[in-house]
């Protein structure tokens, strides 16, 4: 959290020109976001922040004023929120009021030193005042009025320096720490004027919409949510299903003004304004985010690398049960590599690997018969299968597979449909996956007395590729004996 107004103390009276009540404020912003929509079928365009000129700045550092920070230029709603409709006419879908709240709050004006200051650091301009006195700073500031600020030198610690802001009719100091980019929380931001800009809205925001955003994720129905309705939409009866999955939600700045997929409320500020799913793209308030079930819907267009992307994620998105990379290589290897003295064994060119997976990534139809050294193509399958966030089989599999495989050694048919039913924990990505791989394995070693590859030899070199063991150190040799027996009968692992 970068500005906490919790910790204000009660405004000595001062005012500033768009102070108003709350109760006020909210009845303007309902009737001005219903007048804007309704009549022009847009947001209206922000602003963008008024900071005042540098050409006379004590200090020399190299930034550029304050960018606007949306400069929205097809009509809202975009990307979902053209997507859905709501029963109620009367009422807006998507929520405004927390967008026009926005554009009221203060703009930042920078307090300008009235002298070269000495030993001024690289990264601040006029706004550096040096070590001046804390009344001496809270003068300037209450003079300039609201959104003034400046920094100034701490006399406690040394190369410590303090952001000194204006608002509310109060003062307000906080540690400013700079490691390339400004911080005083844990957002980063690209230069002071934005940072100020940030944590003015924060604060404007916490100070008349505070109870509102306390509730608006509690009050949001999952059921009407915008990610719901249109995955609800866009469904189709062929499109591969999975258990539940997590969102893998990361902080996130959106360049242009987003709503919640969750509560449908406006996403406010400038930097780090919420989280964003890296695998469906669900944008929402980090407290929304919270309360989202696991229903994440991977889509092409978030996950487009194919390299250290899990097998499921990667069958949502794109409708592929065997990624085009396992695909490729194999057909390439069983045309012209299964005669190859050493198939598998030695090693090709590391980076003409490296080459291919990035070429994977972003076009995922990459012709390996272009690729001279086979042994480089059964390299690229292996880097493959070694980068994935998790194991061909994971360790719950591996687990109830071994236990199967060792338990019932007397028979073999009861071993088969025992190792069969522990192998019904993966998913259909992973199985499908699986079986190919098992069964180009099984071809390579029909042709063992031409490779020199046999099965023995095959489950040595894949093994640890395959299963997760999990963090203690297990026996090879369970392994090996595992995936040996798994290559000599493949149709045990056999896809639905």
């Amino acid at each position: 959290m970068t500005f906490r107004v919790a910790e204000m103390a009660e405004s000595n009276g001062a005012t500033h020109v768009d102070m108003l009540h709350p109760d006020l404020i909210w009845r303007d912003l309902k009737v001005a976001s219903s007048r804007v929509i309704s009549s022009t079928g847009r947001v209206p365009r922000p602003s963008p922040l008024h900071v005042q000129n540098s050409s006379s700045s004590t200090c020399s550092p190299s930034r550029s004023p304050l960018p606007p920070p949306f400069l929205p230029s097809s009509p809202l709603p975009s990307q979902r929120q053209r997507r859905t409709t709501v029963d109620d006419e009367s009422a807006e879908y998507w929520k405004q009021n927390l967008y026009l709240l926005q554009e009221r709050a203060p703009k930042p004006r920078v307090v300008s030193s009235p002298h070269s200051v000495e030993g001024c650091p690289p990264q601040y301009g006029r706004e550096f005042h040096g070590f001046i006195d804390r009344p001496v700073a809270d003068s300037m500031l209450t003079t300039v009025g609201e959104g003034a600020y400046l920094v100034r030198s701490s006399k406690r610690c040394p190369d410590a320096y303090t952001l000194c802001m204006f608002f509310d009719g109060r003062v307000f100091n906080y540690k400013l720490y700079f490691d390339g980019h400004f911080f005083v929380g844990e957002k980063r931001f690209d230069s002071m004027e934005l940072l100020v800009a940030d944590g003015l809205i924060s604060m404007y925001m916490d100070k008349h919409a505070a109870d509102y955003i306390q509730r608006m994720a509690d009050e949001a129905i999952y059921e009407q949510s915008p990610y719901l309705q249109y995955q609800s939409a866009v469904d189709k009866p062929a499109k591969p299903r999975s258990d539940p999955r997590t969102h893998s939600f990361q902080s996130h700045t959106f360049r242009m003004i987003q709503f919640c997929d969750f509560c449908r409320n406006f996403l406010w500020g400038y930097v780090q304004q919420g989280v964003r799913c890296e695998d469906c793209g669900f944008a929402a308030h980090k407290k929304c985010a919270e309360r989202c079930i696991p229903d994440c819907r991977p889509d092409s267009k978030y996950v487009k690398r194919m390299f250290g992307v899990d097998l499921t994620t990667f069958y949502l998105a794109h409708g592929t049960p065997v990624p085009p990379v396992v695909n490729s290589a194999i057909r390439e290897v069983e045309l012209r590599g299964l005669d190859v003295e050493g198939i598998y064994r030695v090693s090709g060119s590391h980076d003409q690997m490296e080459k291919l997976s990035k070429q994977f990534d972003t076009n995922h139809n990459v012709d390996l018969a272009m690729v001279e050294d086979i042994h480089t193509v059964c390299g690229l399958l292996k880097l493959y299968l070694r980068r994935l966030p998790q194991q061909l089989v994971p360790l719950s599999v591996y687990k109830a597979l071994l236990s199967a495989f060792t338990i019932n050694h007397a028979n073999t048919n009861e071993k088969i449909r025992a190792c069969r039913k522990a192998l019904d924990g993966l998913s259909e990505a992973n199985t499908t996956t699986f079986h190919m791989l098992l069964m180009h394995l099984s071809r390579v070693a029909e042709r063992a007395d031409e490779n020199k590859m046999t099965v023995e030899n095959l489950a040595t070199i894949f093994s640890p590729t395959v299963f997760y063991t999990g963090v203690l150190p297990c026996l090879p040799q369970q392994q090996h004996m595992l995936l040996h027996f798994l290559i000599s009968n493949p149709r045990i692992v056999a896809p639905s």
